[in-house]
């Protein structure tokens, strides 16, 4: 079976497991899900963009938790025909934004990628299926946040890139207006780490945020849940630091540590 065609076998996990999320897809956006997967099964045999190889467990792993963004953002915070302005950082394959996209043309999502084939790679995706409200900024975050049109403009910010809380909150928020919200989805037993954030929350004017817990019925793992944290003002003139320190030295962690 070639890529194309496994892909496609798939599906029926993305219907039922979007179906559940209140996601309903057209058949034009599972063409374009089952394109991506299919891109992203080529590439990866040349380029590790993923860990997660089957189609399988793309559509489980990567598209269906991204669609878990949209389930546990209630009607009234956000509804679903309203227009938003996402910004994804740390992209890596194009998760969740590209995801987001396909799923949600009525927003614009953003993505920031600073490794140059993985940007590469998102841009061919967008390319090949027609996307025309996804873009990606092959750059630093850190860099992207210090232009005037990029800080504070978005309304909502989230990232899947594998680093704690404190350091996405640093490269998140600064993109973030007034009344907008991160997400972020995690594995479980992060009570540490979200108590570890807490200073990085505060100095970047957001709330003590919430863990919520993932849709588990759009066949998502156990101990999934989701972060959220909602900008309470502008970002603060010092942040985002210079590259590197939201890494280095997370705001909080490393005062901690002395």
């Amino acid at each position: 079976m070639n890529d194309n065609d496994s892909c496609r076998s798939c599906l029926p996990i993305l219907i039922g497991g979007s179906d559940l999320a209140g996601v309903h897809l057209d058949r034009d956006q599972l063409e374009a899900f089952s394109r991506y997967c299919e891109l992203l099964q080529r590439a990866n045999r040349e380029v590790n963009l993923t860990a997660v190889r089957e189609p399988a467990g793309i559509i489980r792993t990567l598209f269906l938790d991204s669609l878990a963004l949209i389930a546990v953002l209630s009607q009234e915070e956000w509804p679903r025909e309203d227009g938003l302005d996402i910004v994804d950082i740390g992209s890596g394959a194009g998760i969740p934004g590209l995801a987001l996209a396909i799923a949600m043309p009525v927003w614009h999502i953003s993505m920031v990628e600073s490794v140059g084939k993985k940007a590469r790679f998102i841009q061919t995706v967008i390319d090949t299926i027609g996307q025309k409200n996804a873009g990606v900024h092959a750059v630093r975050a850190e860099d992207l946040a210090r232009r005037p049109e990029q800080r504070d403009a978005y309304g909502l910010a989230t990232a899947r890139a594998v680093a704690p809380l404190a350091t996405l909150i640093e490269l998140c928020a600064p993109f973030v207006r007034r009344g907008g919200m991160l997400l972020f989805p995690k594995g479980g037993g992060i009570d540490a780490e979200f108590a570890a954030a807490a200073p990085a929350a505060k100095a970047l004017a957001l709330d003590i945020g919430a863990i919520e817990r993932a849709p588990r019925d759009i066949g998502l793992d156990s101990d999934r849940v989701i972060v959220r944290y909602e900008k309470l003002g502008p970002t603060p003139p010092p942040f985002p630091r210079r590259v590197g320190l939201a890494r280095s030295k997370p705001i909080g962690v490393w005062s901690a540590r002395g």
